[in-house]
């Protein structure tokens, strides 16, 4: 599905060609200068999942997405915003969310904590995924065609997964269990944007946020990018279509979740863009 994107873009932009041709009278493009920019649309994202819950002792990471059979495309809503104060500063913000489910017979145990979901048994599992990102920084090169700045910020995590099914210890059945973890936390990251106005319509602009660092019960590394362009339809309104990076790969010691996360979700973003 994602693959027709780029076409539904080009459309876009030919229907809304006409109406904005008095936006070239503009010196430059009105992201580059408006005090608010926001951004809604689709993440069209690829994923993969893999987390492990340590017991007694560490278990393997289990690749939820191969194990449970989850849609490896996922369509999700997504949002951005940024707002310019003063001459060099500005503040940012992004939010999406990913959930799966999914029930399967399992083709090889699973250790989860310190139980065993054994091979040829049916079991149901989930994982639940939430980013909220907030970034501040100031701009060191600007002119008519460019905006160039860095700074920091923090990215907000929730997470959480559960796999239910017949439970073994020492080699008994315990029935059926739901065993579920959570865990949510801030993550620090440094941040780099450059955005170049190709025409006052067209706007290039990338993004990275980067951490790898060990922080309160985390260890690892994070990285969230894009790379993208801008089209201006009209003088408050535009479309964009970018390229989505969010990576997680972190150790997890928490009072109830001891283990690891290894989280990859990359894709196209389609969104109308407004600003004043």
């Amino acid at each position: 599905m994602w693959k027709k994107v780029p076409f539904i873009f080009v459309i876009i932009c030919g229907i809304a060609a006409d109406p904005l041709q008095a936006a070239e009278d503009e010196p430059i493009h009105p992201l580059l200068k408006d005090r608010f920019n926001a951004s809604l649309g689709a993440f069209l994202a690829d994923k993969k999942l893999k987390i492990a819950l340590n017991g007694q002792d560490a278990n393997e990471l289990i690749n939820f997405g191969e194990a449970w059979g989850f849609d490896s495309d996922e369509t999700s809503f997504a949002g951005e915003f940024r707002w310019r104060f003063g001459k060099k500063w500005s503040v940012s913000g992004q939010y999406f969310s990913s959930k799966d489910e999914g029930t399967a017979t399992l083709e090889e145990d699973v250790a989860w904590g310190d139980y065993i979901f054994r091979e040829g048994t049916f079991a149901s599992a989930g994982v639940d995924m939430t980013v909220a990102r907030v970034f501040a920084g100031r701009r060191f090169s600007t002119g008519p065609r460019h905006d160039f700045g860095l700074g920091l910020g923090v990215h907000w995590i929730e997470l959480g997964a559960f796999i239910e099914g017949e439970v073994i210890v020492n080699d008994e059945s315990l029935g059926v269990r739901k065993e579920s973890v959570s865990t949510g936390a801030p993550l620090p990251n440094l941040g780099a944007w450059y955005y170049y106005a190709l025409s006052p319509r067209w706007l290039a602009r990338a993004r990275l946020d980067y951490l790898d660092v060990s922080f309160d019960k985390y260890s690892g590394g994070l990285t969230n990018g894009s790379v993208g362009i801008e089209y201006q339809m009209f003088k408050h309104l535009g479309v964009s279509l970018s390229y989505q990076y969010f990576g997680l790969d972190v150790d997890v010691k928490d009072t109830n979740w001891r283990g690891g996360v290894e989280v990859t979700l990359r894709g196209p973003f389609l969104s109308l863009t407004a600003n004043w």
